[in-house]
């Protein structure tokens, strides 16, 4: 074999395995939750329920392009679900559908072509009205919708289709309609023949398809991901509709990862933005919990080289002030992973890509996994047993 093949083939399983050591500048003291006065106390009894046997604790994770791979949010899905039980996948964006990059461990083909699509970046002649910042039309307005998922334990056996105001579908498994149930005016519920990893529907409609979330028969933790390449707080206050189809999702904790793309654009009004995003969703959903989180450093290309990114600081600084004066809790992601000048040891550790904005596989899952720990940190403060085999008779 060549040597350079041979070169490439070992990087590539470091790359994969996660064998490359983690920044030495990660502050595992600072990574907490901090609840800048907000009572959580409520939201963790609420997680650690026995009392309802379908009872789901949701999590909707809203964020830019280090969101919408699904690694970050993944990693915060497994070890809840480890701890307080599997209550089901949760959202599929039809990304792919969209032509864009969509998270690996779900699939969504269609039998169909796409005659429309929207993204968020990337709008079509109607304008974006998708809670998840992407929507698809099918041509012929029907299609056979092939869902998969590949991780361990998201067998599902009830679906929520998303779909443009009013324009449900009507959906079929092996030739028997399936019986809907309306959720709201976006939502539409369909309960299938059975629990499985995958399902062949057919779909009549001339409506957009903004997602599909996929649940199963046990109580426990659902993670939502609302990922979207080149988001802002903007970006999802501009969406028709965002928190009236949020609230179908019936979350109890939203946390957003936003920032870094107002760093590098526009940033004097972040928390006008910020309060409009969150004032419209509190709107919608009255008792739900925010968890803010701040953007790792990052770097700028100019004619000499790169150089510190310090607008990202100012901006990790208006979001913790926010929260501050606000009483809502942030999670410091700046500080964690190390403060000012943590970039270049997240790239020279193969944790940032080349781009010195985004960071690579490694980065995310090592991202998601302080996440998940900060958030366990907080939770099991007050530990207990769960009872995650529990399955509706």
């Amino acid at each position: 074999m060549n040597q350079k093949i041979i070169i490439l083939s070992i990087l590539a399983m470091f790359y994969c395995s996660g064998a490359f050591s983690q920044p030495d500048c990660i502050n595992e003291g600072a990574n907490e939750i901090m609840l800048n006065g907000d009572d959580w106390s409520g939201l963790i009894a609420n997680l650690k329920s026995r009392h309802r046997a379908n009872h789901k604790f949701t999590i909707v994770h809203i964020g830019d392009s280090h969101i919408q791979p699904g690694v970050v949010s993944d990693e915060v899905r497994r070890a809840l679900q480890e701890r307080y039980g599997n209550g089901g996948r949760g959202l599929l964006s039809p990304l792919a559908l969209a032509s864009t990059n969509q998270p690996g461990d779900y699939t969504l083909r269609s039998s169909s072509s796409i005659s429309s699509s929207s993204r968020m970046l990337s709008q079509g002649s109607v304008p974006l009205g998708s809670m998840t910042g992407v929507q698809v039309k099918f041509a012929g307005g029907a299609t056979t919708l092939s869902i998969g998922t590949r991780g361990a334990g998201d067998e599902f056996y009830r679906i929520m289709m998303f779909h443009s105001r009013g324009d449900r579908f009507t959906v079929s498994q092996q030739g028997r309609q399936l019986k809907s149930v309306a959720i709201s005016d976006y939502a539409t519920s369909y309960v299938l023949s059975s629990l499985s990893d995958t399902a062949r529907l057919h779909l009549e409609g001339n409506g957009y398809l903004y997602g599909i979330r996929l649940l199963n028969s046990k109580r426990g933790v659902v993670v939502d991901c609302i990922g979207n390449n080149g988001a802002t707080y903007s970006s999802y206050c501009n969406i028709g509709g965002f928190a009236s189809q949020l609230r179908d999702l019936e979350p109890q904790l939203v946390i957003i990862s936003l920032g870094t793309n107002e760093a590098h654009g526009r940033f004097s009004s972040l928390t006008t933005y910020i309060d409009k995003l969150l004032s419209s969703i509190r709107r919608e959903c009255p008792n739900v919990k925010f968890l803010l989180t701040t953007p790792l450093e990052t770097q700028q290309q100019h004619s000499r080289g790169y150089s510190i990114q310090s607008n990202v600081a100012e901006v990790r600084d208006m979001i913790i002030n926010y929260g501050r004066s606000h009483k809502i809790a942030v999670w410091d992601f700046y500080r964690v992973g190390g403060g000012a000048g943590a970039s270049g040891k997240w790239i020279s550790s193969h944790h940032m890509s080349s781009d010195r904005i985004h960071l690579t596989d490694a980065g995310y899952h090592l991202q998601g996994k302080l996440l998940a720990k900060a958030l366990l940190r907080l939770f099991d403060l007050d530990p207990v047993t769960p009872e995650t085999d529990e399955s509706i008779e």
